[in-house]
C-alpha cells in the first residue's frame, strides 16, 4: 500500500508498505479520506511531537512514521475479540492513544493520559491506504453522511469537547479569535450549546460570508481594534465566553481584554513561544481560564450534527489532494497560503 511517511524536516515520502494486520481488539480500515491537521503541517516543517531519537513514551516508536489522525474509511479486517463491528462498516475514529492504566484514563479522560499519544505521531497513522485502529475508538458514519463529509468530524469534535468543558454557556455572548478549522469548530459548538451572540475575529474577510450564514458576526482585525469592536458589538457588556484559537501573544492579550468580569477563557491555540500572561488583569475580575486537549466521545456528536444538516462540512473543505500530490499541493500550499484554507483533505481510496 501507499503511505505518506515522515522522515524529518520537509521530508515526507510516499512509500510502499505492507497492509497492517488487525491484531486482537483492533480493526484494519481501508482509508477513503484523510484530513491535514494543523499538527501535521507543524510536523512537516519541524518535529514537535513525532519522536526522533527518544522512543515514544507509550508506543516505543520513533521516526519514520506514517502521518495522519483525521480520516474516514471502511473496515477491511476485524481482529480477534472485536464485537459489534464487521467488514464493510463505514467508520471514522478517535486517534488518541492511551495507556488505560493511569488515573485520568481510569476516570474516562483518556484524552489527557499520562503517556498520551496520537495516531500518526506515536504510531503509524492514516495518511495511507490502510490503517489499524483500536475498535473501542470507532464511530459509525451515518448512512446519509459521505466519507468526505465525515473526515471533518474529528476537528469539529475538538470544538465540541472544549465547549462541554466550559459548562453551561446558554445566552452568553461569545468571542472567538481565529477563524481556522478549530475556531470554526468552537463557533459551531458554542452556537449549538445555546450561546447568545457570537463574534469571530480574524485577518482578512475570507470567513465573513460563512460566519454570517450561520448567524455569527465577523470582524476583520485589519479594520480596527478588536476590543473597541467587541465593546460596540456587546453594548459595552463585553464577552462572557472567549476562545483563543490562534496561539499568539497579541490574540491572547485581545482575548483577555474583551472579557467581562467572571468571564471564561478557553485556550485552544498552540503557542510556539510561551506567552506573557497578564495575571493581575485576569485575577482582579475573577476571570477563569480553561484549556482543552483533543476529545473523548465528541466525534459521535459531530457526526450527528453533520447528519442532521446543522453543519455543511463541504463548505469547510477548501482543497482536495492525493497521496502523490500531498507534499506540493497539500503541505507546501498550506505553508504558502494557509489563511486561505479551512481544511485540505486527501482522497486516498475511491
Amino acid at each position: 500500500m501507499k503511505a505518506a511517511v515522515w522522515h524529518g524536516y520537509k521530508d515526507v515520502r510516499i512509500e510502499d508498505k505492507e497492509i497492517p494486520a488487525a491484531k486482537p481488539g483492533y480493526v484494519t480500515i481501508k482509508v477513503n479520506y484523510a484530513g491535514i491537521c494543523g499538527t501535521d503541517r507543524h510536523e512537516y516543517v519541524g518535529p514537535n511531537f513525532i519522536p526522533v531519537t527518544k522512543p515514544h513514551r507509550l508506543t516505543g516508536k520513533t521516526a519514520p512514521l506514517t502521518m495522519g489522525h483525521e480520516f474516514s474509511g471502511v473496515i477491511s479486517e476485524v481482529g480477534e475479540g472485536v464485537e459489534g463491528w464487521k467488514v464493510g462498516d463505514r467508520v471514522t475514529a478517535n486517534g488518541t492513544l492511551c495507556c488505560g492504566e493511569c488515573e485520568t484514563c481510569k476516570s474516562g479522560r483518556y484524552n489527557v493520559c499520562e503517556k498520551l499519544g496520537f495516531l500518526g505521531v506515536g504510531i503509524d497513522g492514516a495518511f495511507a491506504e490502510y490503517v489499524t485502529v483500536e475498535a473501542a475508538r470507532l464511530f459509525k458514519i451515518p448512512d446519509n453522511v459521505t466519507q468526505r463529509q465525515a473526515v471533518l468530524a474529528e476537528p469539529l469534535a475538538c470544538g465540541i469537547h472544549s465547549t462541554r468543558l466550559l459548562g453551561d454557556i446558554t445566552g452568553q455572548d461569545v468571542v472567538i479569535s481565529g477563524p481556522g478549522i478549530i475556531g470554526l469548530a468552537c463557533f459551531f459548538a458554542a452556537k449549538f450549546a445555546g450561546a447568545g451572540k457570537i463574534l469571530v475575529s480574524g485577518v482578512g474577510k475570507a470567513r465573513k460570508e460563512l460566519i454570517e450564514k450561520y448567524g455569527g458576526t465577523y470582524f476583520d482585525v485589519k479594520d480596527g481594534n478588536l476590543v473597541d469592536a467587541v465593546r460596540e458589538w456587546s453594548d459595552g457588556k463585553m464577552a462572557g465566553v472567549v476562545y483563543e484559537c490562534v496561539g499568539s501573544q497579541r490574540t491572547l492579550d485581545d482575548c483577555i481584554n474583551v472579557m467581562k468580569p467572571c468571564a471564561k477563557l478557553m485556550v485552544m491555540g498552540v503557542f510556539e513561544k510561551s506567552p506573557v500572561f497578564p495575571m493581575n488583569l485576569f485575577q482582579e475580575a475573577e476571570r477563569e481560564m480553561y484549556t482543552s486537549q483533543a476529545h473523548v466521545d465528541e466525534i459521535g456528536i459531530a457526526l450527528k450534527y453533520i447528519s442532521e444538516g446543522k453543519i455543511d462540512t463541504e463548505e469547510l473543505i477548501t482543497r482536495e489532494v492525493t497521496l502523490d500530490t500531498l507534499v506540493q499541493d497539500g503541505f507546501e500550499e498550506l505553508i504558502a497560503n494557509g489563511p486561505q484554507h479551512i481544511k485540505v483533505v486527501i482522497k486516498i481510496n475511491p
